[in-house]
């Protein structure tokens, strides 16, 4: 790993990031969850929702801790183009906070399956139901939707 690649990762530790679960609710009850395959590294190939790292121009809550929904709001614009207008239709869903890893998911119905066409960070976006997961997504995404089926019921 090169010194310039090296100072970057140590810029950005403790990681604080966020991200969105979207989900659909069928008529049969079927709970389906909005999925992208990763295009870049370190998660390329794997599936994941869309997230990414907090930054300067996300702030600070009124509490100030940062604001991690804006965050993840933020993200989810620039890597699949989901505009989230009200982040009052954010709910808190999970979230990991280790000595130097923080990362906070929230959850987000939508009344359709939208399709999502524009995207940068990932080689596909599709809808999968909760109970036939991809193989090969992000580890942290079964514990995700799992959090999202134990609070719909």
């Amino acid at each position: 790993m090169n010194h310039h690649r090296l100072n970057h990762l140590m810029e950005q530790i403790p990681y604080h990031g966020a991200g969105i679960l979207f989900w659909h609710q069928a008529e049969d009850g079927q709970l389906s969850v909005l999925l992208g395959l990763r295009s870049h590294h370190p998660q390329k190939g794997k599936w994941s929702i869309p997230a990414g790292g907090w930054e300067m121009k996300d702030a600070y809550d009124e509490h100030k801790k940062r604001n991690y929904q804006k965050t993840a709001i933020r993200e989810t614009w620039e890597e699949i183009k989901l505009m989230v207008d009200n982040p009052n239709d954010l709910t808190y869903l999970w979230s990991r906070h280790l000595l130097v890893y923080h990362f906070v998911v929230y959850a987000c119905q939508l009344s359709e399956k939208r399709k999502v066409v524009r995207y940068q960070e990932f080689s596909e976006v599709r809808w999968f139901p909760v109970d036939s997961l991809p193989a090969g997504s992000v580890g942290f995404v079964r514990s995700q939707v799992a959090a999202l089926v134990r609070q719909h019921h």
